[in-house]
């Protein structure tokens, strides 16, 4: 069965690609961006099946979907709960929470199987109704983080992680007390483990903690600046397309 594949994130997109061919499934595209996913289906059929991230590199993916009917399924992926009901709106059979287990993974696949086999136009309210029922999550997110210092290793809570970097291929956490420390997990990954309430990725490189944000700034081409004390020194630009989820995710 021929799928698409739609995930900006590299780590995250490779890995799922081969939990779907070990189902035997067969990944013909993958795409990172709405624009992206618009120009494939312009030259392109169908896949059978996407799998959709909703946080793209250029928007949520319903800004593409509410321009545009697509006939097949969806499953999404997301590190975020709060695009359930939404999504549900969409030709959607399943909605996984990232880190995506491979048990659930293979549940979400095997009911897009038995839909298909019984109707070629699937129901969206009888979808509906089924995905709240068998699908309520028990999300739980990283709580806590530990660091490497000389031979020491000390593990500080989540509370006062101020925000997250990558620097020259390294994943940096600064704490409340001004100080940063490299761990061992890439920004891709440990971006799926934090409370997406909390920890907010505002660029491809920076995760900042709502508690710590200090002034939002208006900043040229129509992005926006973030002020996070004790970390005077860096600066925090908030994308442009990421700008309007920032504002929504703030409240």
């Amino acid at each position: 069965m021929k799928v698409m594949l739609v995930e900006d994130e590299g780590i995250a997109a490779r890995r799922l690609q081969k939990l779907l061919e070990a189902e035997g499934l067969e990944v013909v595209v993958h795409c990172k961006s709405n624009q992206a996913i618009a120009e494939y289906l312009d030259q392109h059929p169908e896949p059978a099946l996407y799998f959709m991230d909703i946080h793209l590199n250029d928007g949520i993916v319903f800004e593409l979907l509410q321009k545009r009917a697509l006939q097949s399924p969806i499953i999404f992926t997301t590190a975020y709960d709060q695009y359930a009901i939404k999504a549900f709106k969409q030709n959607s059979v399943d909605y996984l929470l990232k880190p995506i287990q491979e048990d659930e993974l293979k549940k979400a696949i095997d009911k897009f199987k038995r839909l298909h086999q019984t109707t070629s136009a699937i129901d969206i309210q009888v979808l509906s109704q089924l995905i709240m029922t068998n699908q309520k999550p028990t999300v739980s997110f990283r709580d806590r983080i530990s660091v490497k210092i000389g031979e020491r290793i000390k593990s500080f809570p989540m509370t006062e992680i101020t925000h997250l970097y990558s620097e020259n291929k390294i994943t940096f956490i600064h704490t409340s007390e001004g100080r940063s420390y490299p761990i061992d997990y890439a920004l891709e990954t440990i971006a799926t483990e934090l409370n997406p309430k909390k920890f907010f990725r505002i660029n491809r490189g920076q995760l900042v903690a709502i508690d710590f944000i200090g002034d939002v700034i208006t900043y040229s081409n129509s992005r926006l600046k973030i002020k996070i004390p004790l970390a005077e020194n860096q600066d925090f630009i908030v994308a442009r397309e990421r700008v309007k989820d920032f504002k929504n995710w703030l409240g």
